[in-house]
């Protein structure tokens, strides 16, 4: 029980134990409201530990880089008769690539109807993680909704399924309209 209190507390939480002879015990946690527990696909991009919640993965395959090709400067892969824009996380997120495996995976993330094909190094599987706040000064920071503290005493970012998609897709959607001759704002 101590180990349950000093890891509630640690997270800003409160355990509150009430007992009545003869009738049982009753145990309440009480965790912020800035903290969420979800379910979570582990997963490993140029040798730094990201996490995406399941909620937003609709499927993770085995990737393979002879099918991909190039669409208006985008790569893209078909899957199940569809075409499915990939984004190479290394790139986007401008992490140094160490020397890599020939196996890498694709997460299928889903926004709706759209669909964009994360290309990560490892998958490391499902694991249900508490995501704390980034803090005022990483806020605005766009693909991350928070961190995750993982059982091997590292820190992994919990990517923001949804944020990540609008920014991928959004740059091929105005290139598609600045092709059709709409005027997009600078």
């Amino acid at each position: 029980m101590d180990v349950v209190k000093t890891n509630i507390s640690r997270m800003g939480g409160v355990i509150d134990v009430q007992s009545e002879q003869g009738i049982g015990t009753k145990m309440t946690i009480t965790l912020p409201i800035t903290l969420a527990i979800v379910s979570a696909l582990l997963l490993d991009v140029a040798g730094h530990a990201f996490a995406i919640p399941l909620s937003s993965v609709s499927e993770a395959i085995r990737f393979d880089g002879t099918g991909v090709r190039l669409v208006d400067g985008r790569e893209v892969m078909t899957l199940r008769g569809s075409t499915l824009p990939l984004c190479r996380l290394d790139r986007l997120l401008g992490l140094r690539v160490p020397t890599r495996g020939a196996r890498q995976f694709v997460v299928v993330a889903s926004l709706g109807s759209r669909r964009l094909g994360l290309v990560v190094d490892h998958l490391y599987g499902q694991q249900d993680i508490v995501i704390k706040p980034l803090g005022q000064s990483l806020a605005t920071v766009r693909g991350f909704s928070g961190a995750t503290e993982l059982g091997d005493q590292r820190v992994g970012l919990v990517l923001d399924a949804a944020a990540l998609i609008e920014e991928v897709l959004a740059g091929v959607e105005s290139r598609e309209l600045s092709r059709e001759g709409a005027c997009l704002p600078s």
